[in-house]
C-alpha cells in the first residue's frame, strides 16, 4: 500500500475565495497522502451575465487530463452555440464530449505531453468531471464519474449527482455489450469508473458509437430551481465523500458557519477545515488518503 502514498501527508492547501453579487465561494485543494496532486478545478462567477460555472476534475493515472480540461472547459463552453442560446443542458453535454475531441487532436496531445513533462507516449490518464452551472435561479449539474455535488436544502442534503461505477446495472450492461467485463467493480478488472474524460484506451472500438464504448464521456445532468431554502452547494472529488455521509458533511459546514456573517475568509477557512477533518491519520485503511478538493458555493440573500 505504501507505494502510492507518502510517508507523511502533505497538508498544505491551495485555497481561493471570491465573492459576487450572488455568491461567496471557496475552493480548496490538498495533496494529502498521495505522491502527487491530480485534482483540478474551475470557478468563474458571471462568466456572462447571470451565469456562473464551477467544476471539479479528479485525475487518475496522471494529472495531465484534469489540468487540460481545467484549461479548456470554460473557453469551449463559451464557444458553444447552445450556450450562447441559453440551452445549458445541451451546452454542457456537448462541452464534455468536446474535451475528448480536443484530447485526440495533435495540438491536444502536444499540450498533454508538455503537462506530463515531455513524455511523447499517448497519455492513458483520465479524469472525472463534475460541473455546476448557475443561471439566475436555476442550477444545472453535469457529472461524469464519481466527483459529486450536494445542495444544502433546508439544512439537509439534496444530491445533485450520482456516481458512475462499472457495477451499476445500466453501466455494466453497456460495458458487457462492448465486449468488456466487470470484475471487483472495475472495467476489465482495471478502471473503477464507467464514465470519465480521457482514458482513450477504453474508447477506441471503431465499431461502437461514442456512447456505446466501454467507457464514455457523456454526462448525466440534473436541473433544479433554487429556492430560499437553499443555502450552499458542496462540490468535491470522491476523497471528500469517503468518510462522512452527505448529511454529516452538510451538518459539519453549518456548524462551522454557525449563524455568523459569511465572508470569503470564513468560507475559505471552512473549506480548509473540511480537508483537515477528512484526512486520515495513517494509511492503514486507505480511506481518507486520496487527494482532496472541495468547492463551497454559498448562496447570498438566504
Amino acid at each position: 500500500m505504501g507505494g502510492v502514498y507518502l510517508s507523511s501527508p502533505n497538508k498544505s492547501k491551495a485555497t481561493i475565495v471570491d465573492e459576487s453579487k450572488t455568491f461567496i465561494y471557496a475552493a480548496s485543494g490538498m495533496q494529502g497522502w498521495r505522491r502527487s496532486m491530480e485534482d483540478a478545478h474551475i470557478h468563474v462567477c458571471d462568466l456572462v451575465p447571470d451565469v456562473s460555472v464551477f467544476g471539479i476534475f479528479d485525475g487518475h493515472g496522471g494529472k495531465e487530463i484534469a489540468i487540460f480540461v481545467e484549461r479548456h472547459f470554460i473557453e469551449e463552453l463559451q464557444r458553444n452555440k447552445n450556450f450562447k442560446d441559453q440551452k445549458f443542458q445541451e451546452a454542457l453535454q456537448e462541452t464534455f464530449l468536446k474535451m475528448d475531441e480536443l484530447i485526440l487532436t495533435p495540438e491536444g496531445q502536444k499540450e498533454i505531453n508538455q503537462i506530463k513533462g515531455g513524455d511523447e507516449e499517448v497519455s492513458t490518464a483520465g479524469c472525472t468531471a463534475n460541473v455546476a452551472l448557475f443561471h439566475k435561479n436555476i442550477l444545472y449539474v453535469a457529472n461524469t464519474g464519481d466527483s459529486r455535488s450536494v445542495l444544502c436544502r433546508n439544512n439537509t442534503n439534496y444530491d445533485m449527482s450520482h456516481d458512475h461505477k462499472p457495477d451499476n446495472y445500466l453501466e455494466k450492461q453497456r460495458i458487457e455489450k462492448a465486449r468488456g467485463f466487470v470484475s471487483d467493480g472495475r472495467i476489465n478488472g482495471s478502471l473503477n469508473l464507467s464514465r470519465a474524460l480521457g482514458d482513450l484506451e477504453y474508447k477506441k472500438d471503431i465499431r461502437l458509437k461514442l456512447n456505446e464504448q466501454l467507457l464514455i464521456a457523456h454526462p448525466d445532468i440534473e436541473k433544479v430551481e433554487l429556492t430560499l431554502n437553499d443555502q450552499f452547494l458542496l462540490m468535491g472529488c470522491d476523497g471528500i465523500f469517503e468518510t462522512l455521509s452527505h448529511q454529516d458533511l452538510i451538518k459539519f459546514i453549518n456548524q462551522k458557519l454557525d449563524d455568523q456573517p459569511v465572508t470569503p475568509y470564513i468560507l475559505g477557512k471552512v473549506a480548509e477545515d473540511i480537508l483537515d477533518h477528512l484526512i486520515a491519520p495513517d494509511i492503514s485503511t486507505g480511506i481518507g488518503c486520496d487527494n482532496m478538493t472541495t468547492i463551497i458555493i454559498y448562496l447570498k440573500g438566504r
